[in-house]
């Protein structure tokens, strides 16, 4: 009876390590590279699991829910772009942590180049390290 509180204990401190501690070298650890959901989410597939995975470093319009049909133009600009990007070269992830949603935190970059550097050139994203988002529609109004 020990043996299974005991193996009950660790599996579930296995569990909750796995959703604190961060994911490094992602693309070393065989996680690849799924479905592009907007301009910065993403779907990793590690060991036969899908995790929503939210990029770090930018943000970009709302294609889900936008404000406005300018938020959804442009989200929906930055998405393909984001397509495109992942499309042209090597894809490397690294992970740094979990957001409050439970989504896995990461960067991508392509060609060794991070993604967001490139949308947010393209005036398709802009930098964002928390805090307040950009609103969208006032941003594009202007």
């Amino acid at each position: 009876m020990v043996f299974v509180y005991v193996f009950i204990l660790l599996v579930a401190l296995w569990k909750f390590a796995e959703w604190v501690a961060p994911w490094h070298d992602l693309s070393e650890a065989g996680c690849v590279l799924g479905y592009v959901y907007d301009g910065d989410t993403v779907e990793l597939k590690c060991g036969g699991e899908s995790r929503t995975t939210r990029l770090v470093g930018f943000d970009t319009p709302e294609t889900t829910e936008p404000g406005c049909a300018e938020e959804a133009a442009l989200g929906r600009q930055a998405t393909l772009r984001l397509r495109e990007l992942v499309a042209s070269g090597p894809v490397t992830l690294d992970g740094v942590g979990r957001d409050k949603y439970g989504r896995l935190l990461a960067t991508l970059s392509v060609n060794g180049r991070d993604v967001g550097e490139t949308l947010i050139e393209a005036g398709l994203a802009v930098a964002y390290r928390g805090g307040s988002r950009v609103n969208w529609c006032e941003r594009l109004a202007r």
